[in-house]
């Protein structure tokens, strides 16, 4: 029976992977991928972190290497976007060793992707045999299940950037750090600070670890039985772990990363970075630092970790159920994520909340404290706790720029959701006599796991696009929200092949990205922003014969509540055609 499990989650895992991949295959560029993947290759050819410090190497690398068996043109690294400039070049470097030196972009994009499912599937591995040793073979059938047909997910494991892999190292590195809490050998020791350092270098989000393994460490001294000797020892292992994480596999990872970068640009970049940081006491010892030869890769994390607190104070501007503002909504991730959840998902979670009601009304305690429940249950009030914190930071920041950002929280809450699942399956099937209700129940679950399924394989291949029915699935979402929940970029190459196919000599663009149209449309663009015409009749002064009009549904929404420069107007013409969910594109006549 054990092998059929496994032989079936191996199936799964294989299913998800083959869907990402051919998904994927026609995308161009998302935005955040032209500087990491620029930044990802100069940190192997050059071992110089000068490019995209605020997001750590681990996944560039990984995208970097691969592109070390394309043999790329590497005269980007005689442009004054390398030598001269500073990180806000990371865009046009990245740009111009993608598009302009007479590499294949397509198979380079192709390329640095590929790896990114590494995460994906060790992130699959994980949440599988984690629920198998909570929860036993079934619950880790229906976690794996949600978690690799997810659209969030799918969507995401295909691209270059941190969110993943960020999923992946809090996965990672919580699941060694109970394991090093319970049982104190050199071998967990070693394994918990390695997991440790290896989530600290897919995204800073990662940092909360420390307030959240200390906060773990305080509680797993309330189930010992001498509570101070405990508590001494659970927040010296917590330290020890984090300490040593940082100095065995951050700091070397980093040392790696910075041996070519001159110590006085590298000083010159982070004075520039953090010059308007606000907390000089925190912002000065990593200027000071980072020309010191030894202690400068670590000025270099701290610089990635003070440059994301900052963006997270300083907002971004977005999109919101009407609105376009730079401030953050307290009800945006909340909202957000309910709606680019499949209901399927929901159904289950709401099964499971109603379950966990009636047996809290009708509970009668069997443990003796709450230190003999919190040793029963470590493992799930564990990741319970990730959840608040984690929701808690997001909540507070001043940064909404997509679900994404929540991914971290994802394999914890597939997990619980689906040993829920199976308690109260395995609690109805020893107390519910009539075997009618145990069938009715296994229609219910069989047909929302149908439904998931369904929602994945229809979306195919827009998994970012996804949104539920409640908000009238992808082709609605952009009303809702936009940027990296739908229009990251990924749909240029779709409408070059869409321009070819219908033989249109010239289109008006207005593209949110940084994929070159040119090698995507050549010459059959021209470039336009919100404002440009203000009606038909404007439009029609320069186009006689009408023409066409594409415009990203980031900034067809994002202009919408400007007074004189927006997209109002083409409200009054039905699209010709929606690339991908997220190019909008017109026919204007007369």
């Amino acid at each position: 029976m054990p092998r059929l499990f496994n032989f079936f989650a191996v199936i799964i895992i294989a299913s998800a992977v083959i869907l990402a991949v051919a998904s994927v295959w026609n995308d161009s560029p998302i935005v955040d991928e032209i500087p990491h993947i620029g930044a990802g290759y100069s940190y192997i050819v050059k071992g110089d972190y000068r490019l995209n410090p605020e997001h750590p190497p681990l996944a560039k690398d990984l995208a970097g290497l691969a592109l070390l068996t394309a043999r790329l043109n590497q005269d980007v690294f005689e442009t004054s976007f390398w030598n001269n400039g500073i990180n806000d070049q990371q865009w046009n470097f990245g740009r111009q060793l993608i598009f302009n030196f007479g590499n294949d972009a397509i198979k380079l994009v192709r390329t640095a992707k590929l790896p990114m499912l590494l995460f994906f599937i060790l992130s699959a591995v994980i949440v599988f045999f984690w629920t198998k040793k909570l929860y036993g073979y079934s619950a880790a059938l229906i976690a794996l299940f949600l978690f690799a047909f997810s659209p969030t997910v799918m969507a995401h494991s295909r691209f270059v950037t941190t969110d993943i892999p960020a999923l992946f190292g809090v996965l990672f590195a919580t699941y060694f750090f109970i394991g090093f809490l319970k049982n104190t050998t050199r071998k967990n020791f070693l394994l918990a600070l390695f997991a440790f350092g290896v989530a600290q270098l897919t995204k800073f989000s990662a940092f909360l670890l420390v307030p959240f393994f200390a906060i773990l460490a305080l509680s797993w001294a309330l189930t010992q039985k001498e509570k101070l000797t405990g508590l001494i020892k659970c927040i010296f292992l917590a330290g020890a772990v984090i300490a040593a994480g940082y100095i065995f596999v951050v700091w070397p990872v980093y040392a790696l990363h910075t041996k070519n970068y001159p110590p006085e640009k590298q000083r010159q970049d982070t004075v520039f970075h953090l010059i308007s940081y606000g907390n000089r006491k925190v912002a000065d010892p990593v200027v000071w630092a980072s020309d010191k030869s030894f202690i400068r890769p670590l000025a270099q994390y701290g610089l990635g970790l003070l440059m994301v607190t900052q963006r997270s104070v300083g907002g971004n501007t977005a999109y919101f159920l009407g609105e376009v503002k730079n401030v953050a909504w307290k009800k945006y991730f909340p909202i957000v994520y309910f709606i680019k959840e499949p209901l399927a998902f929901w159904g289950l979670a709401l099964i499971v909340l109603l379950a966990i009601s009636a047996q809290v009304k009708s509970l009668k305690l069997k443990v003796k404290s709450f230190a003999d429940w919190l040793k029963n249950h470590f493992t799930e009030f564990a990741m319970l706790l990730w959840l608040v914190i984690y929701w808690y930071s997001s909540l507070k920041a001043n940064l909404n720029i997509g679900v994404r950002h929540l991914l971290p929280t994802y394999g914890f809450v597939y997990i619980l959701v689906s040993g829920q699942v199976v308690r109260l399956v395995q609690s109805l099937k020893s107390k519910v006599q009539n075997k009618k209700f145990i069938y009715i129940l296994y229609f219910l679950f069989f047909t929302l796991v149908g439904w998931y399924l369904y929602e994945n394989i229809k979306t195919y291949p827009y998994y970012l696009t996804y949104f539920n029915q409640t908000v009238g699935g992808p082709a609605g979402g952009h009303n809702y929200v936009v940027d990296s929940n739908l229009d990251w970029g990924q749909d240029l190459r779709r409408l070059g092949d869409w321009i070819e196919q219908n033989n249109i000599s010239k289109i008006n663009l207005d593209y949110f990205g940084w994929a070159d149209p040119y090698y995507y449309l050549k010459d059959k663009y021209v470039w336009m922003s919100a404002g440009k015409y203000k009606s038909a009749e404007d439009f029609l002064k320069e186009y006689l014969e009408g023409g066409y009009i594409a415009v990203s549904a980031s900034f067809l929404m994002g202009t919408s509540k400007q007074p004189i420069d927006n997209y109002l107007w083409l409200n009054s013409y039905q699209p010709v055609t929606i690339i991908g969910n997220s190019i909008f594109v017109w026919r204007i006549t007369k």
